[in-house]
C-alpha cells in the first residue's frame, strides 16, 4: 500500500515554515526565525501523522489490467464469482437463522464464544469512537497490511527485496506477483491470526480453559478491526484492487472474507462444513428457481 502526500503546492493554506515536528502557520516567513522551538510529545506527533495519512491519495497512476486477461477476469467475475457470492451470503444467513433455535435464543447469544466476542466487537468500537487509541490502531493496520503482503510473497516463493512501513504508509517490493499477492492483506485477518497463535503458544504452557474468555474477546476485537480498516482503506482505490480489476477484486475479497468468517463459526462449534454445504445446495436450487420464475415473466411479457 503506497500512499502519497499532497504537494505543497496543491494545498490551499499559508505557507508553513517547519521546526521540528510541528508546523506553524505564519503570516510572514521571516518571522519563524524568531519563534522558539516547542516541545512536542512524541504521541502528538505520532497523532499529526495519521491526520496526514487519512489525507493522502493513492500514488498515480496505477495501470489497470487491460486485453484477454482483463476479460477473462471480468467473465469470471460475471458468471462465476458473482453468483457464488450471493449464494455463500444467503447461505451463511440461512445458517444464523438455524443456529438460534437449535442452541436455543438465548443461550446462542449468551454462549461464551459468541458473548465475548461481542464485547470484543464493542471494545474495538469504543475505542475508534473515543480516537483514544487510533494512531496506535493505524500503525499496527498498516504493519499488518504489509506483513501479510511480505508473507503472501513468501509462500508464493517470491524474494523480499525492501519492506517499509510507518504511519505514512508502507510498501513490499518482492519478484513475484500474483492476486493472492495482492489482495491477501484485504481478506487474511492478520492480527487475529497472530492472537491465535499466541493463545495456542501458551496453552502448551498453562491450561486454555482459565483464559477462554480472553481469547474469544480478542478474535472479536481483532475481527472488528480487519472488517473496519477493510471497509476503510477499499474506497482509497489501492493499487493493489486497482491493477487486478476492481470487480474482480471486490469479489475475490468478498468471498474470502464469508470464508474466514466460516471458519471462526466452525471453530465456535455454530456451523460445521456438511451442514454449511447441506444449506449452500438448498440456496443454490432456491436462487436457480427464482432467477428461472423471473425468466419466464419475462418471457411471457415480450
Amino acid at each position: 500500500m503506497k500512499l502519497r502526500m499532497d504537494s505543497p503546492s496543491r494545498r490551499k493554506a499559508p505557507p508553513t515554515r517547519e521546526h521540528g515536528d510541528w508546523r506553524l502557520p505564519l503570516e510572514r516567513p521571516a518571522d519563524a526565525e524568531h519563534l522558539p522551538v516547542l516541545p512536542v510529545s512524541l504521541w502528538r506527533r505520532v497523532q499529526l501523522r495519521v491526520e496526514y495519512w487519512q489525507e493522502a491519495e493513492a500514488e498515480p497512476p496505477v495501470i489497470p489490467i487491460s486485453g484477454w486477461p482483463r476479460a477473462l477476469r471480468l467473465a469470471l467475475s460475471l458468471f462465476l464469482l458473482l453468483p457464488l457470492s450471493v449464494i455463500m451470503v444467503f447461505t451463511l444467513l440461512v445458517q444464523f437463522y438455524r443456529a438460534a433455535p437449535a442452541m436455543g435464543q438465548s443461550s446462542f447469544w449468551l454462549s461464551e464464544p459468541v458473548w465475548f466476542s461481542l464485547v470484543g466487537v464493542a471494545g474495538f468500537t469504543s475505542l475508534m469512537i473515543a480516537k483514544f487509541a487510533e494512531p496506535l490502531l493505524v500503525f499496527l493496520y498498516v504493519l499488518g497490511h504489509e506483513s501479510t503482503h511480505a508473507v503472501a510473497a513468501i509462500l508464493s516463493f517470491g524474494k523480499i527485496n525492501a519492506f517499509k512501513f510507518d504511519i505514512d504508509g508502507g510498501y513490499v517490493e518482492t519478484d513475484a506477483d500474483n492476486v493472492f499477492i495482492a489482495l491477501s492483506p484485504y481478506f487474511v485477518p492478520f492480527w487475529m491470526l497472530v492472537w491465535m497463535l499466541v493463545f495456542w503458544l501458551a496453552n502448551l504452557c498453562f491450561p486454555f480453559d482459565a483464559y477462554a474468555p480472553w481469547f474469544y474477546g480478542g478474535l472479536g476485537f481483532w475481527w472488528a478491526f480487519h472488517l473496519y480498516w477493510t471497509f476503510w482503506v477499499i474506497p482509497r482505490e489501492q493499487p493493489d484492487m486497482l491493477e487486478n480489476g476492481l470487480l474482480f477484486s471486490m469479489l475475490v475479497i468478498m468471498l474470502m472474507n464469508i470464508g474466514a468468517l466460516l471458519g471462526v463459526l466452525w471453530c465456535f462449534g455454530i456451523t460445521s462444513p456438511e451442514s454449511y454445504w447441506a444449506d449452500f445446495v438448498l440456496s443454490a436450487q432456491r436462487i436457480g428457481e427464482t432467477l428461472r420464475f423471473v425468466a419466464d415473466c419475462l418471457t411471457a411479457l415480450f
